[in-house]
């Protein structure tokens, strides 16, 4: 104990050092910075196989009973890229509801997955009550459309194609549906992720969503959305995770440093 704390104490004072702090040293520390985030696996992102998403639901899975239907409410399907993981992953077990709101994009995800009969589409999405709104894109099918309209100029993207578009709260639909459980919830809708949760207030007080997959990261800098919003609103009933590669890492408490705008994959699982 003694030894490990004499190190520690050396790692602090070496690095303490205002030596370190200077702007010769700041280009090292920016790509450590990076470096850590990636290997936190913030920022990645890429595929469903290669984001840890298929390894989640795999586990996820795993811990329901194999012989009851797997029933998956998939927000923001875009074209289906997770939905045709799923049904990979899952074969006869699942039931996936798949919820678009974007027309243009509904249409590609029919295309994809909408004659498979595990597989129902809904053409609208998720939010704390039912409106139309305007859905921004840069492309028809666009993966980054939002309800908030984003600068992405450091991109290179203008957002300027515009969709009306039917949201509904998933109390609701749940309950005209006679659903009265789900085992998996994912939701990637581009910073709107609180209000889709507040819609589902009802199914998450009584805990009938067994895990929840979430996305925090560029899109709510627009929505206005931070890591502590989405974390005390499900830490009540439902512990917190983030994705890694083939894994979960827990997160027991809120930390300033959690509101790292640069995309990541949580898991939130009931309590």
């Amino acid at each position: 104990m003694q030894t490990h704390s004499t190190a520690s104490n050396l790692l602090r004072s070496v690095f303490l050092q205002p030596a370190l702090r200077t702007p010769l040293f700041q280009p090292v520390w920016k790509n450590i910075h990076r470096l850590a985030l990636w290997g936190m696996n913030i920022g990645p992102g890429g595929s469903v196989e290669k984001s840890g998403e298929e390894w989640v639901l795999n586990w996820c899975a795993s811990k329901t009973d194999a012989s009851q239907p797997f029933v998956l409410l998939d927000g923001g399907a875009n074209v289906g890229q997770y939905a045709t993981s799923a049904l990979r992953l899952l074969g006869n077990r699942l039931r996936i509801f798949c919820f678009e709101p974007s027309p243009r994009t509904f249409a590609k995800l029919a295309k994809n997955v909408g004659d498979d009969h595990r597989a129902r589409l809904l053409p609208f999405g998720l939010s704390d009550h039912d409106f139309e709104a305007e859905l921004y894109s840069h492309a028809g099918g666009s993966a980054e459309a939002s309800l908030a309209r984003r600068d992405m100029s450091h991109w290179g993207i203008t957002q300027n194609e515009v969709d009306r578009v039917q949201l509904r709260r998933l109390d609701d639909f749940c309950e005209s549906e006679g659903l009265d459980r789900i085992d998996f919830l994912k939701l990637d809708v581009e910073g709107h992720e609180m209000p889709a949760l507040r819609g589902a207030e009802r199914m998450l007080n009584a805990r009938k969503i067994r895990f929840i997959q979430f996305e925090f990261g560029a899109p709510d800098v627009e929505s206005r959305t931070f890591f502590k919003d989405l974390y005390h609103l499900l830490s009540p009933n439902y512990t917190i995770y983030r994705i890694v590669h083939r894994g979960l890492t827990s997160i027991p408490e809120y930390s300033e440093f959690h509101e790292t705008f640069t995309t990541a994959n949580f898991l939130a699982v009931a309590r």
